[in-house]
């Protein structure tokens, strides 16, 4: 049983819909900017990948603004998209359509909010907790669509929305769903968030007047990751339901694999990388020697990227070389849930066009980052097979391979 790509919706800092996304992609245009959300002239870090023009009331009602938080609402837009782009899911019961959604943060915009208004004796939203909690965004997703299916919410930090879409691989082999709505959401370009990140030493301080230069995965000199936002949503089916259907399929979701690196909550462990992705490789039936395209979590830290780097050499060996590389959040930031899920989008784009989109701001490589990482430029390469790779906070190592459908 083969699993297809039938729906793709996304929210990014470079455009919303895939097809404004994936020009973007391929032009290698920045979505890095200035943050507008709130004041962050006394952070280090003053600059993010937003989502500009941004309007919940163009697509929900005031009740859903009143009861969402961002995060929800940007995973509602993504699904909304992925509905239409999949031409609707009536041929389907509600009670066999599941969904599947990423978030690392969940409702923080609400949670940091209501907490500085509580310390200031302010009343808080009476929609608070509903707003907050994690598994907000795939329940109203349900209740706007109507599925009555399995629904679930997976919380693994930045392979957040890796596991929500190797679960409803999972859902669907194992006949629990006939469809899966799966993918992830984040919204944390936030004060309290970025302050946070600011104190691990994570995010990149030495671009803040020259932010679409910010995030730059694998180049010298880079110096931490730049916060941003998003929303991608899949929609996935059997290939026997699609073709009853006579839908549209994009590619295959041909394997998934998670290792935990049991070693650091935040440090960065090759041996677990190389275990998600020997893992995918395994579970889709192939071997490493047939891969030919990898979409690396690449955040553009210091150490992320060369750690990286070493399991792609590791498990690949000589051939590494000769995998086509590249860094999505070089253009658009780290959406940490959402990641993953905006980072599938681009490797099945890259599977349907045959282009690998580039990653920008490689002028000059790290010296321990040596590997082919389609720097600057969009190449065409028609690869027949990609990874996305999502390597999260805990030791949550995730990895999924896409196929194309011949």
């Amino acid at each position: 049983m083969r699993v297809v790509v039938t729906g793709m919706g996304i929210v990014s800092p470079i455009g919303t819909g895939t097809d404004q996304f994936w020009a973007a992609a391929v032009n290698g245009v920045s979505g890095i900017r200035e943050v507008k959300s709130f004041d962050a002239s006394d952070h280090r870090s003053k600059i993010a990948g937003e989502i500009k023009d941004f309007n919940p009331a163009s697509f929900l009602s005031a009740k859903y603004i009143e009861q969402t938080d961002r995060f929800t609402q940007l995973a509602l837009l993504a699904a909304n998209l992925a509905f239409e782009d999949a031409g609707g899911l009536d041929a389907y019961a509600p009670q066999r359509l599941a969904v599947s959604i990423g978030s690392g943060m969940g409702g923080f915009a609400t949670f940091e909010s209501s907490a500085t208004r509580k310390f200031r004796n302010q009343p808080i939203p009476p929609f608070t907790v509903p707003r907050t909690m994690a598994n907000s965004a795939a329940a109203w997703i349900a209740i706007k669509h109507k599925l009555k299916g399995v629904n679930l919410t997976c919380s693994t930090a930045c392979s957040s929305g890796a596991n929500a879409i190797g679960m409803a691989l999972d859902l669907l082999r194992t006949g629990r769903a006939d469809a899966v709505i799966a993918g992830g959401a984040e919204a944390c370009v936030l004060p309290l968030t970025m302050t946070s990140f600011e104190v691990l030493h994570a995010l990149t301080t030495g671009f803040n007047t020259d932010p679409a230069r910010a995030s730059r995965p694998f180049a010298k000199g880079r110096d931490g990751f730049v916060m941003g936002e998003g929303a991608g949503v899949l929609i996935l089916e059997t290939e026997e339901n699609a073709k009853q259907r006579g839908a549209k399929m994009y590619a295959c979701l041909a394997g998934y694999g998670q290792a935990c690196d049991a070693t650091h909550i935040v440090m960065p462990d090759m041996n677990g990388q190389v275990a998600a992705m020997q893992s995918a490789i395994k579970d889709a039936g192939m071997e490493p020697d047939s891969i030919e395209y990898i979409n690396a979590h690449a955040t553009s830290t210091p150490l992320g990227d060369i750690v990286e780097t070493r399991a792609i050499k590791h498990l690949f060996g000589d051939r590494a070389g000769n995998i086509a590389i590249n860094a999505t959040k070089s253009m658009i930031g780290h959406s940490i849930g959402a990641s993953a899920a905006i980072g599938s989008i681009a490797t099945i784009m890259g599977l349907y066009t045959g282009t690998i989109h580039p990653t920008i701001n490689l002028d000059e490589a790290d010296p321990e980052c040596d590997l082919d990482y389609t720097p600057n430029h969009a190449q065409q390469k028609n690869p027949r097979n990609g990874l996305c790779n999502a390597f999260g906070f805990g030791g949550n190592n995730a990895s999924i391979l896409f196929t194309t459908l011949e």
